[in-house]
């Protein structure tokens, strides 16, 4: 077979394609708008690697040259030096710009991904009331664990594969169809764990054996084995089983939300019903030898359609797809997509184009600009409020500076020996161990001293200390008026109050955004005799359709809510929700303004007098405690500043846009944002002689009941009109 870099041959086109899938998560992440799908460059990453290691241990296996220990001395050296810089400059970034409580937690997820086990540590974090992961600098290297723990497994299984002459990828393949079927059948997807991704990498560990069988020749052919049809038919006959019971169990499987992922079950069960019937023509010799030779004469025809779908299918899911219910049967396109343009193989003519040389460079210091891009887009949001087109464009480049100059700095000296073109010597293995030691030493100090406090002048950690505490969610009636998401519980009696003879009844009905307004309204109560109905469910919008990015649950208990209304009718309807937190999960604003436009309208012919619509609020980059603290400390300051942040353009306009729709409908409209917010910042404290900080806000974006009651007697006008 030659050398092993005559056999470890670079394909442009394939570096090209790792440029196209990290353009698609930084662009993802950083405006998620201008490519909802970007996310699934992380898959495509996934089968690409998968290819390119699977191709290289099956030439290692197919020469007599593997090696355990060669293997993962190859995968220090390519994956270490990039790492530990990243890691290292992570947590001195943090000890400027971190909270106590977040430093501690970046030290915990330094120390985990120095063991590649941070996807492991999401997992376990994972929860409505975790902290956002837009705040988390190392939450992209949960694909990097996943990578990681796949290659603990796949040079086992196909050696072990291999022993006795048998194909090497039998044992990676069988978990790779479990892998599959977990997929397309869990109700509870696990973004972050292995078992759902396996199939992914073991994809590309299948396409590069059998590429590599058939070039090979004879003599080398039989070194890779071959599995034997009942296998194939057994594969094939699961996966096709697996795809008939999970679309048996979908109600409405071609609605709108559901369409890409009941695609995804139908390519499941079109590739395996077509596996099983070639697998069947291979027990005829002449069937099997006339479809054979008609592949081999319209080749190049075959080539060049693969590649023309593949890359219409990865088109589709960069743009189509939203992260619900992610990975799922879904997940198959961009997979597919991948495939097919691996195996339209570097002679293509779409091929070609991704072998040019900006494509190339940007392919070669893909890992390193994805180590890079998060920890710069999370620093940056976290000391700044909202970055327009022009500033993300200046965090790609400077992301893709920093990976460049990775890649020649430390990348090619650890693994070539080369510095610009000269030797240098490699470095040992153990240099690199101990550079991984000592990032995961500052990791574990961060943890062990709660995030370094000593950094805070008195006054401040003082400060920091009155603010720091959980919310307290039974102001809002948790439990029996506000549920949280996935309970299964009926709103409690409580919350629907029979009708007094001439008292008025108004209804809050929302989300959480409807359930923090509680407080307020109940003082309002206090002052003016009228019964309170409460409908607050987290992540279910006060809307008669369903909406994607709603939580699980809501639709039967929209449909419980319906039915309520059009039994007996409030006088009063508060309509109130995080319409921000939709528009990102992938609601447009316009099928926003759509939903409240059918609920007026509803509501109206109900004969509900008075529709009083809350718009959208303020949010901050973590709570409003500690984006307060963080700003004190930056700007060494022991008071609390009366203004802080910056709302999004995104938000005025869906401000405006409700406001104006409310006007046309005759409707009250309460407008959060020209409330607390102007274009210098947004209120942060409420009664300023309080013996402890009176905040308005007690996270991201609820209202404490400080900010309820205020918000609430200024919209006393429109909550008691008649």
């Amino acid at each position: 077979m030659g050398s092993a870099a005559a056999r470890h041959v670079i394909r442009r086109d394939i570096e090209g394609l790792r440029a196209l899938a990290v353009l698609a998560v930084v662009v993802n992440h950083l405006l998620p708008a201008a490519l909802g799908g970007g996310f699934c460059g992380v898959d495509i990453f996934f089968v690409i690697s998968g290819y390119l290691i699977g191709m290289h241990l099956l030439q290692d296996i197919q020469a007599g040259q593997f090696s355990f220990l060669k293997f993962y001395a190859r995968r220090a050296r390519r994956l270490l030096p990039a790492l530990v810089i990243v890691l290292t400059a992570t947590w001195c970034c943090g000890w400027v710009v971190l909270t106590t409580q977040e430093l501690a937690q970046l030290g915990k997820h330094i120390a985990a991904a120095t063991v590649f086990a941070n996807n492991l540590l999401l997992a376990s974090e994972s929860g409505y009331f975790d902290a956002p992961s837009s705040t988390k600098p190392l939450l992209h290297l949960w694909s990097l664990g996943v990578e990681e723990q796949f290659y603990l497994l796949v040079p086992l299984l196909l050696w072990l594969g291999a022993r006795g002459g048998r194909v090497p990828v039998r044992w990676a393949l069988w978990l790779s169809v479990g892998s599959l079927l977990v997929t397309v059948c869990a109700p509870l997807p696990s973004f972050y764990l292995l078992h759902t991704r396996f199939w992914e990498l073991g994809v590309g560990v299948t396409l590069g054996y059998l590429q590599l069988r058939s070039a090979a020749p004879p003599a080398g052919a039989s070194t890779l084995g071959s599995m034997s049809p009942r296998e194939i038919l057994a594969c094939a006959s699961l996966l096709m089983l697996a795809g008939v019971v999970a679309y048996a169990s979908q109600s409405q499987p071609w609605r709108h939300g559901s369409v890409l992922a009941t695609s995804g079950l139908a390519i499941v069960f079109a590739l395996a019903g077509g596996t099983a019937l070639l697998a069947s023509a291979s027990g005829s010799a002449g069937p099997w030898q006339r479809l054979t030779a008609s592949a081999c004469r319209h080749e190049r025809l075959f080539r060049e359609a693969s590649g023309v779908v593949g890359f219409a299918v990865i088109g589709l899911s960069l743009v189509a797809m939203t992260s619900a219910d992610w990975p799922g049967p879904q997940t198959v396109l961009p997979v597919l997509g991948t495939a097919l343009v691996i195996a339209a193989g570097p002679a293509g003519r779409l091929n070609r184009l991704l072998g040019l040389r900006p494509l190339v460079f940007l392919g070669a210091i893909s890992y390193p600009l994805y180590l890079w891009h998060w920890p710069i887009i999370v620093f940056d949001r976290l000391v700044d409020y909202g970055s327009d087109l022009t500033a993300a464009v200046l965090l790609i480049l400077a992301a893709v500076l920093l990976a460049w100059w990775t890649r020649d700095l430390i990348e090619n000296p650890a693994r070539f020996g080369r510095l610009w073109g000269k030797a240098v010597g490699t470095p040992p293995i153990w240099v690199l161990a101990c550079g991984l030691i000592f990032t995961g030493l500052l990791g574990a100090s961060a943890v062990a001293t709660h995030g370094y406090p000593t950094r805070y002048s008195p006054a401040l950690h003082a400060l920091a200390n009155s603010l720091s505490g959980q919310p307290d969610y039974r102001l809002y009636r948790l439990n029996e008026c506000y549920l949280q998401p996935g309970a299964s519980r009926a709103f409690a009696p409580e919350c629907t109050p029979p009708r007094r003879l001439g008292v008025p009844q108004i209804l809050l009905w929302g989300d959480s955004h409807a359930a923090h307004l509680y407080p307020g309204v109940l003082g309002l109560q206090k002052q003016h005799d009228f019964e309170l109905l409460q409908w607050t469910a987290a992540g279910c919008p006060p809307v008669r359709t369903h909406w994607v990015a709603e939580s699980p649950g809501c639709a039967e208990r929209r449909a419980w809510e319906l039915s309520q209304l059009t039994r007996s009718t409030p006088d009063t309807v508060l309509l109130a929700a995080r319409w921000d937190l939709y528009l990102s999960g992938g609601i447009s604003q316009e099928e926003i303004l759509a939903g409240t436009l059918d609920d007026i309208q509803w509501l109206r012919h109900l004969g509900v007098h008075n529709i009083v619509l809350f718009g959208p609020g303020p949010t901050w980059n973590v709570t409003l405690a500690t984006d307060l603290v963080r700003s004190m400390r930056m700007r060494h300051v022991d008071r609390i500043p009366e203004r802080l942040g910056r709302v999004p353009h995104t938000l005025w306009r869906l401000d405006a846009a409700m406001a104006a729709q409310a006007a046309a409908l005759r409707a009250r409209y309460v407008s959060l944002l020209r409330f607390f917010c102007d274009r210098e910042g947004c209120r942060t404290v409420g009664e300023r002689q309080s013996s402890r900080p009176d905040l308005l806000f007690f996270d991201s974006d609820h209202l404490t009941v400080s900010g309820s009651r205020l918000l609430v007697e200024a919209s006393a006008a429109e909550i008691l009109a008649r």
